[in-house]
């Protein structure tokens, strides 16, 4: 009967036991399989334009061109004022003498002259002694310049003269001394080739 009731009823559960520790880490497992890759993105936005570079350097200048064509000839212009006449030049040589003309008529016998008087001609007679005398004595004084010229003269062509005949008596001399002792020092040479042999 005990057997019965203890198989045939059951009895009430007792209170829960401790938590157990957790067991150590196991293993770990296979890499799965790659998944499957997913839907394409939207594309994104246009960002803000970026701040402006800064300028390059200057290029080269190109080559020149062609020169161009000429162009049409503008209009003439207006005639200036005419010039101020220049300086005089000077006179040119004088020309050969002309041929002599014709003798002319001879003109109305004029009146009867009357000879000057003593007292009218003498001032005259002063005027030309005086430039006679003058003349004398320009032409003495001349001639007295030409003597004194040609003396100078003579005598600065005998000095040169006596220049160059002691510059050249000197030479002589010192040609003369020159030989004088290249004898000299060719006889003692001699002698001393003398004594050596």
């Amino acid at each position: 009967m005990a057997d019965d009731d203890a198989t045939g009823r059951r009895g009430r559960a007792g209170p829960p036991g401790p938590q157990g520790k957790p067991g150590p880490q196991g293993p770990r497992g296979n890499a799965g399989a790659p998944g499957k890759p997913g839907p394409q993105g939207h594309i994104g936005k246009r960002g803000p334009d970026g701040l402006r570079g800064k300028e390059g350097p200057q290029g080269k200048p190109g080559p020149s061109g062609p020169p161009g064509k000429a162009g049409p000839a503008g209009p003439r212009g207006e005639a200036g004022l005419p010039g101020k006449p220049g300086p005089q030049g000077p006179a040119g040589p004088q020309g050969p003498q002309g041929e002599r003309g014709p003798r002319g008529e001879a003109g109305p016998q004029g009146p009867a002259g009357t000879l000057p008087s003593m007292d009218q001609i003498r001032p005259w007679l002063h005027l030309v002694f005086q430039e006679w005398e003058a003349y004398l004595e320009q032409r003495a004084h001349e001639k007295e310049e030409a003597r004194l010229r040609e003396i100078h003269e003579r005598e600065a062509r005998e000095q040169a003269a006596r220049a160059e005949a002691e510059a050249a008596a000197s030479e002589d001399d010192d040609a003369e001394d020159n030989d004088d002792e290249a004898d000299h020092h060719g006889k003692k040479k001699k002698h001393k080739h003398k004594k050596d042999k």
